[in-house]
């Protein structure tokens, strides 16, 4: 039985970490968790294993290493030893790959602290911020209502750049984003935030990003859902610094977007 699990459980256990890798890649799920860049490499990496999976599965097995006999590691010489380790290794990283959430709840983005200043976000007011507005002919897209297409971070980042501001400033745009309640400042009670997440390079130093949105009437709506807003944008300086606002003409319902991350 030792040497039944010496020949078999690096197999398996290869076999396993290849499967969970893939399935990540292959559902799409790897985006809500990794940057882009680094995809190809998950990619590679279960391939890689599951090539090394089938090498210990069809070359024959050429030391005895531990085997029951001469096994340095005390739950090594046992079957259930065995088995016990093999579980340890891969039983939380298949639960927490078949049940995490794929996506951000409210707690989460509340707890990691929702940046409103391009200074507060991975890396701040960066070159990579710069180079992302580029030039305004090339990043002031449209859509077919005439509208510009902006994300969340392209506001702020004009919010701290004066010739950014000048792009933006009184023009409609188009912004998708999670409906979040705005609790600072907001006295009359019509701003929400249009929240974001903003990612560097995984999901552990993800941060929620967001601009206020402004309407006419008292803000409402279901904490987190996916909405579209059409509105003017405006820079006012509010505690001393200007502020990315957009007053909505409209808010409405829609699905979220391919990719839920802004890099």
């Amino acid at each position: 039985m030792s040497k039944v699990f010496s020949r078999w459980l690096p197999c398996v256990t290869l076999g396993t970490w290849s499967a969970i890798l893939l399935y990540f890649v292959g559902t799409g799920r790897i985006a809500s968790f990794l940057h882009p860049s680094f995809r190809p490499g998950v990619l590679l990496a279960g391939c890689f294993m599951l090539l090394l999976a089938a090498m210990f599965a069809f070359v024959p097995r050429v030391t005895s290493c531990c085997e029951a006999e001469s096994c340095g590691h005390p739950l090594g010489r046992m079957t259930l030893g065995r088995v016990l380790t093999f579980l340890i290794l891969l039983l939380p990283l298949g639960t927490a790959a078949m049940f995490s959430p794929t996506n951000f709840g409210a707690v989460t983005m509340r707890n990691r602290g929702v940046a409103m200043d391009a200074s507060a976000m991975p890396g701040g007011a960066s070159k990579q911020g710069r180079e992302q507005a580029g030039a305004a002919e090339e990043y002031l897209a449209k859509t077919e209502d005439g509208n510009v297409k902006a994300a969340v971070i392209d506001l702020l980042y004009a919010a701290q750049d004066p010739s950014l501001r000048q792009d933006f400033e009184n023009k409609t745009v188009e912004l998708i984003g999670q409906f979040m309640p705005d609790n600072v400042s907001n006295a009359s009670g019509n701003r929400f935030k249009l929240v974001r997440m903003f990612m560097t390079c995984c999901a552990a130093d993800a941060r929620p990003v967001a601009v206020l949105i402004e309407g006419d009437s008292k803000a409402s709506g279901e904490e987190m859902s996916w909405i579209k807003v059409v509105g003017l944008v405006t820079f006012p300086v509010e505690s001393g610094r200007p502020l990315a606002i957009v007053k909505a003409r409209s808010v409405t319902q829609t699905d979220p977007p391919e990719e839920t991350m802004l890099y």
